[in-house]
């Protein structure tokens, strides 16, 4: 009997053992990372505003300025930025632009599929803002 009790603690600590691994936690992340691409349209100068974006939760990689947003003023357009982002995360992007001739638009690809969308068509006299968001989930 008490080998048998023994034997079942072996097959039971190897099968525990058998499931653990080194991959330094990281949830197989490095090994389906996925391109996000923001694109920001206009006709003039624009601020661009991705939060989060330069956060070790997005990235496998820590900003060494501590910033985890991508803040941006006076962007010529268009304009576009490619990240390598963890599955699951949540995106967003905001843009603006102060003295805009015509519109003010963004776009979030995911894997190069166009995910969302918008376009702003000036009002004369008015501040044009455009938002966008998505996730990086299947």
């Amino acid at each position: 009997m008490r080998t048998h009790k023994a034997a079942a603690c072996l097959v039971i600590t190897g099968a525990l053992l058998a499931g653990c691994s080194d991959d330094g936690d990281k949830d197989g992340a490095g090994d389906s990372m996925v391109t996000v691409e923001f694109k920001v349209t206009g006709d003039s100068p624009a601020s661009v505003y991705i939060p989060g974006i330069n956060s070790d939760l997005y990235t496998d990689t820590k900003n060494s300025s501590g910033d985890t947003d991508l803040d941006l003023d006076e962007v010529k357009t268009p304009w576009s930025k490619k990240f390598k982002v963890k599955p699951g995360r949540s995106l967003s992007l905001q843009t603006g632009s102060v003295d805009p001739k015509k519109e003010i638009g963004c776009q979030i690809f995911v894997n190069g599929k166009l995910m969302d969308e918008e376009t702003k068509k000036n009002k004369p006299g008015s501040t044009l803002t455009a938002s966008c968001t998505s996730s990086t989930s299947g």
